[in-house]
């Protein structure tokens, strides 16, 4: 989704979802969808659903709205809690909304299905009049690829349609935008913990006792903390401030990830015994030195096998790093598209080279967004890209290939060794891994 205000001021956050799509998640274990409605009792969030029939405890906590029928219209939406009740007028005629579900399902005929999931897009329409923000979650991905449209055309207005994974992303960043650290409703952490927890998990491998992996451990958590605070500025919206405070993180993830690069080549140069005698041409780069390179594949194939099959990343961030540390740093544009479909973002421009270098990363694109997966977007010759998905993208290619690396390089499980454990640490480790949200 576009960047936009949600955390401008937020103090409590309406979450609206769909009944039909946890109902599926939930019937599969899905991680997420547990740990998202871990939160309905939250002082922060207010919580509703789309009427469903179910035996999903979870879901039975969400208060459900009933929606109050004049004879073929919808009259309003009722949401009761407890002993209060509220009354929301609808607004809408069914003709219209029919029209919409036409349009956006692409066919003259639809079905009650169809017509029940455009209802659920024009209740979230008067869900924003509640106090604060609105988001609403749903699977349905016709509903999700239509979003912006919805929002430029009819209801028109902001909807804040959002994925589940979107959705975690976000209510995370609304937490932590707070002050508050969650393994799980109600059960805070410091901020120190909560990343440390998160590195660990996501870096099996990683284990204590050598200074260079433990540098390399550091620079990780500050990765994840600088996605995320770029995540806080990104659903700050696109203000006068913003651009600044995301690219200022930006530059300093570019410059961690190299700095982890650096970390494991020079581990790679001791382990495998090679004692490359210029420490400056120590690098994973193949633009530095083919001669350390050279050594790495004559003592360890699979370990050079690895870098070879992250070449394209590697380049690719070093050439940022290039621009961020030596050159002219980058340029900054805001960008408004006033089209069929409306939107607005900041963006960076890039090089034809560093497109190149994240479609060779894996780039496609993306399945609801106007910009790719990586956040690049091309218009009038010029390759624009956005920090804050490009660095999620980024962040989770590099965890990828640093866990894999350790392993090559002969670090054990310490996920797989500790859970063997009944100690409090692994108790926390469990429940973190189990109801965190966010990445």
């Amino acid at each position: 989704m576009d960047s936009r205000p949600l955390l401008e001021d937020a103090k409590i956050i309406t979450v609206h979802i769909d009944s039909i799509t946890f109902e599926e998640l939930l019937g599969k274990g899905e991680r997420l969808a547990t740990a998202r409605l871990r939160h309905y009792d939250s002082d922060s969030l207010i919580f509703v659903r789309s009427p469903l029939r179910t035996t999903q405890k979870q879901l039975n906590d969400i208060t459900e709205y009933e929606i109050i029928p004049d004879d073929s219209e919808i009259k309003a939406i009722t949401i009761r809690r407890g002993a209060s009740s509220a009354r929301l007028a609808f607004g809408y005629g069914m003709e219209d909304i029919r029209m919409i579900a036409g349009k956006v399902y692409g066919k003259n005929t639809i079905d009650q299905r169809e017509l029940d999931e455009i209802v659920k897009v024009f209740i979230q329409a008067i869900l924003n009049d509640l106090r604060g923000p609105s988001i609403y979650i749903s699977g349905n991905r016709t509903i999700l690829e239509n979003r912006l449209w919805l929002e430029s055309h009819f209801p028109g207005g902001i909807l804040n349609i959002k994925s589940v994974h979107e959705a975690s992303i976000f209510l995370d960043l609304f937490f932590k935008h707070d002050g508050k650290y969650y393994a799980s409703s109600r059960y805070r952490l410091n901020k120190g913990y909560w990343y440390l927890l998160s590195m660990r998990l996501k870096i099996p491998h990683y284990s204590e006792g050598d200074l260079m992996i433990h540098a390399l451990a550091d620079r990780l958590t500050f990765a994840l903390m600088a996605l995320d605070e770029m995540g806080t500025q990104y659903c700050l919206g696109a203000n006068n401030d913003t651009p600044e405070n995301t690219l200022y993180h930006f530059n300093y993830l570019i410059s961690l990830i190299t700095g982890i690069f650096d970390n494991l080549a020079l581990k790679t140069n001791t382990y495998l015994g090679i004692n490359f005698p210029i420490r400056s041409r120590i690098s994973l780069s193949n633009k530095s030195d083919g001669e350390f390179l050279k050594q790495i594949a004559s003592k360890n194939a699979d370990i050079r096998s690895l870098i070879s099959s992250y070449v394209h990343f590697i380049n690719l961030i070093y050439s940022f790093r290039e621009r961020v540390i030596h050159r002219e740093g980058f340029a900054r544009t805001s960008l408004v598209y006033r089209g069929d479909v409306k939107w607005r973002g900041s963006f960076i421009k890039i090089s034809r080279e560093q497109r190149d270098y994240a479609k060779l990363c894996g780039d496609v694109e993306s399945d609801f967004d106007p910009f790719s997966k990586w956040g690049l977007y091309e218009i009038q010759s010029e390759y624009l890209l956005d920090p804050y998905h490009f660095s999620m993208s980024a962040v989770s290619m590099l965890i990828a290939f640093v866990d894999r690396y350790l392993e090559l390089l002969g670090y054990p499980s310490f996920i797989e060794a500790q859970k063997q454990k009944d100690g409090h640490f692994t108790q926390t480790l469990n429940f973190f891994e189990k109801y965190h949200l966010g990445c």
